[in-house]
């Protein structure tokens, strides 16, 4: 007796399974390019967002450069891929309430919240100008008095001796910050910029405020060379040419810092094989500290 129960032929089922697969093909291409799309997108917002952060943070500290110094004297050494700068980022200030220092550089201050022995301050006399470096050896909070250690100072305006820093005269807290980028072909890190903080040299070199770190990767070109670039201006507006020998620009003459980046993606994008790149640029003013005598 034949069954009245029909089932699937072979045929019909091949054609049914090729059917689905077509429709998984479909589906599986679909969620691949959203996912590539996805991927891609990810990458280049992090990039930016990423850049921004160091960028903002970089370009603020050297608009802040030379605070709590004379005019001209933010800016430490300079070349097209490395600057540092110098100044008083944490505004840590006093002012000298004594007629002067005695012979063992002791000086009456307003108040010692914020400084502590091993930092470098800087002394500045706004009715002279004149402007040195030197570094605590004690605090006495109880007295408000700072020691310092007067056979090191290192003069920022010619001459400058402890002797010229009575009653009137400002103490700054100040940091060296240097930034750079990592060159080296064979460097796995090549293209990050590096940020290192010290305190200001006097004779002899300041303590690391905080070592070398890594603000920001893949500052490099869709080709592969180094994306930052740092140019230097006048108070005028004028480029200031970078020495051929040393590389360096004459530091005393800088006021403005034009920072030119370029960056990339950290891998290719998925679809088209190409880096994916963002470019920012800043023209920074460097502050000075304004001195009447001397009309900075």
């Amino acid at each position: 007796m034949r069954s009245s129960e029909n089932g699937f032929t072979l045929i019909e089922f091949l054609l049914s399974t090729v059917v689905l697969l077509v429709v998984l093909s479909i589906a599986l291409g679909f969620f691949s390019r959203n996912q590539a799309i996805y991927t891609n997108e990810r990458a280049t917002l992090d990039m930016v967002q990423d850049l921004r952060t160091a960028f903002d943070r970089f370009t603020g500290e050297i608009r802040m450069a030379g605070a709590g110094l004379p005019g001209y004297h933010g800016v430490v050494s300079g070349t097209s891929t490395t600057l540092i700068v110098r100044g008083d980022y944490n505004n840590t200030s006093t002012i000298i309430s004594s007629a002067g220092p005695n012979t063992g550089g002791v000086f009456s201050v307003g108040a010692t919240t914020g400084f502590t022995p091993g930092q470098t301050i800087s002394l500045l006399n706004t009715n002279t100008g004149a402007a040195a470096l030197v570094s605590i050896t004690a605090i006495d909070s109880a007295l408000n008095r700072i020691t310092v250690n007067s056979f090191g100072l290192a003069p920022i305006t010619s001459g400058a001796q402890i002797g010229d820093f009575g009653a009137g005269s400002l103490i700054n807290v100040i940091e060296r910050r240097t930034y750079a980028i990592k060159t080296g072909d064979t460097d796995p890190d090549r293209g990050a910029i590096t940020r290192t903080v010290v305190y200001e040299n006097t004779l002899s070199p300041g303590a690391t405020v905080s070592a070398e770190e890594i603000i920001a990767r893949n500052v490099l070109t869709p080709e592969g060379t180094i994306g930052l670039t740092f140019t230097y201006l006048d108070a005028s507006g004028n480029a200031l040419s970078v020495d051929p020998d040393s590389g360096l620009v004459d530091a005393s003459l800088v006021a403005k810092v034009q920072i030119g980046i370029r960056a990339r993606t950290a891998s290719p994008d998925i679809g088209t094989g190409n880096f994916r790149t963002v470019n920012m640029t800043a023209l920074v003013q460097v502050r000075g500290q304004y001195i009447p005598a001397v009309g900075f």
